[in-house]
């Protein structure tokens, strides 16, 4: 990922780079909405019906728009690795990043974005070993298939235009995350009322 020095020092050897804002608000939204449409199309042939996999309504999911960003990071640490210490890189990052991100939406908006309960080497549903076996050959292909092939597209792609684009999606998606947890609000307010009622 491109980088720009904001402080170097020769003589003590000091350098801070942060990350080319643009490019990674790009980076997020796109495998956001990448994650999104795979998912879509997962899961409706699986159910024979449209199915809207995230807990916000756009059309993305902020899971794989993050998992992206650190697999992006994590793939230009480990190239001079073996395909074993890749693998078991992978599974951690991926793994924990779908435990994290199941425990969270179970605790905070009481919903199971998946459940993994009838599979076999599961924990608490929210994660299995043969999901996390797709995850690290995902990963593979991400960093082999789609990542060069990403690369290709957003070096074609003005700065401007990739900064606009990210900061308006994750506009849309902070308003979407708002709503959600407002909506969580409300039914939590309309459970307690008719807790009430009924006392």
């Amino acid at each position: 990922m491109k980088k720009i020095v904001l402080d170097q020092q020769v003589g003590g050897g000091r350098i801070i780079m942060i990350p080319d804002v643009s490019n990674m608000l790009f980076s997020f939204t796109f495998f956001s909405i990448l994650g999104w449409v795979i998912e879509v199309v997962y899961r409706s042939v699986r159910d024979r019906s449209f199915v809207n996999p995230g807990l916000l309504k756009g059309p993305y999911l902020i899971l794989y728009g993050a998992a992206a960003l650190v697999l992006m990071v994590s793939v230009s640490f480990l190239h001079e690795y073996n395909i074993f210490m890749k693998a078991l890189c992978y599974f951690v990052i991926t793994t924990g990043i779908e435990l994290i991100s199941g425990l969270n939406a179970q605790h905070f908006f009481n919903v199971r974005l998946w459940d993994y309960s009838d599979q076999r080497f599961q924990f608490r549903g929210h994660i299995c070993l043969k999901f996390s076996i797709y995850w690290i050959l995902l990963a593979f292909a991400f960093e082999y298939l789609l990542l060069p092939a990403y690369q290709g597209l957003a070096t074609r792609l003005s700065c401007f235009g990739k900064g606009a684009f990210g900061i308006i999606m994750v506009l849309l998606m902070a308003i979407d995350f708002s709503m959600a947890v407002r909506r969580k609000q409300r039914r939590i307010e309309k459970e307690y009322q008719d807790a009430r009622v009924k006392r």
